[in-house]
């Protein structure tokens, strides 16, 4: 299991992490709905959302996906 932490400091970042994360979900080749997990932990004035994935490459195509999801928006 590899975790990572997304820290989260606007509603619009918010809302596009959600896009993402679901459409990262819906597109993966993803054959155990258990195998992503996603948590909230409130930090102050933002989010710090964590996803858990079942293997590393699962973790770094998500990775990916956000860094390049973030520069598109322009976030």
């Amino acid at each position: 299991m590899v975790s990572l932490e997304f820290d989260l400091n606007t509603d619009s970042e918010a809302d596009a992490f959600f896009g993402a994360f679901f459409k990262f979900v819906e597109t993966a080749a993803v054959n155990d709905a258990d195998s992503i997990a996603l948590r909230s932990d409130p930090a102050g004035d933002h989010q710090v959302k964590v996803v858990t994935f079942e293997d590393k490459d699962q973790a770094d195509q998500f990775q990916s996906y956000w860094s390049q999801r973030r520069k598109w928006l322009g976030l």
